[in-house]
C-alpha cells in the first residue's frame, strides 16, 4: 500500500468526495476565500491563461499552443490515478500529434519532488511537454478539485470537455470530444 504524506492524502480525499458528490461533473458552487462561489469554468468558454517551464527547461503556454487542441493534464506523482493513465494519455499523444493534438502535463508536486518527477516522466518514456507547477498556479483558475484532472481545449483556446479523476482506457467521451475538436480548422 502507499503511504501518502498527509497533505496529499486530505487532497485525495477532498478530490474524491467532490467528484462523488458531483457525479464526475465540476462542482458549480466552489466556495473561493472571498466567500461567494467561483465562477464556473464553463464547457465552451475561453481557457484561462497558463505557462510555464517545461521539464527540458522550455518556456511554454497555452497561448503558445493556440491552433493545436490541447489535453491539459493536471497529475502529481504520488496519485495511484496519475500514474494509472500516464501510459494512455502517452499512447493518444503519439496518435494524434499528427493531426495537430498535443497532451500537455502540469505536475504539481512540490519542488523537492522534482527529482521523482523526472524520474517518472523517463520511467513513463512520456514524450509531450510537462510542466512542474511546484507553486501550483493551475489549480486556482482550472478549478481542480483533484488529481488526475483534464481539460480538453480546442484551437480556438475554449473548453471542449472536463474530467475530473482517471480517465479510463478507451473512454468514449474524450473519444468524441476529441474527434470534434480535431476535425474543426485551426483559427
Amino acid at each position: 500500500m502507499l503511504a501518502l504524506r498527509p497533505r496529499a492524502l486530505l487532497t485525495c480525499l477532498l478530490g474524491l468526495v467532490l467528484v462523488t458528490a458531483c457525479e464526475g461533473k465540476p462542482a458549480a458552487g466552489i466556495t473561493g476565500k472571498t466567500g461567494g462561489a467561483a465562477p464556473v469554468l464553463a464547457l465552451g468558454s475561453p481557457v484561462p491563461p497558463f505557462a510555464g517551464t517545461t521539464l527540458r527547461g522550455e518556456p511554454l503556454s497555452l497561448a503558445d499552443l493556440r491552433g493545436r487542441v490541447v489535453l491539459l493534464n493536471v497529475w502529481a506523482t504520488w496519485c495511484d490515478p496519475c500514474r494509472e493513465e500516464l501510459p494512455d494519455l502517452q499512447a493518444l499523444h503519439v496518435r494524434h500529434e499528427p493531426e495537430g493534438f498535443t497532451v500537455l502535463g502540469v505536475s504539481t508536486d512540490a519542488a523537492r519532488d522534482a527529482k521523482t518527477l523526472r524520474t517518472m516522466v523517463s520511467g513513463f518514456g512520456l514524450t509531450y511537454p510537462v510542466i512542474h507547477d511546484e507553486r501550483n498556479v493551475v489549480s486556482g483558475p482550472f478549478q481542480v478539485i483533484g488529481y488526475p484532472a483534464s481539460y480538453l481545449i480546442d484551437r480556438a483556446g475554449n473548453l471542449r470537455w472536463r474530467r475530473d479523476g482517471l480517465i479510463p482506457t478507451g473512454d468514449p467521451e474524450l473519444a468524441a470530444a476529441l474527434a470534434a475538436a480535431l476535425a474543426e480548422p485551426a483559427p
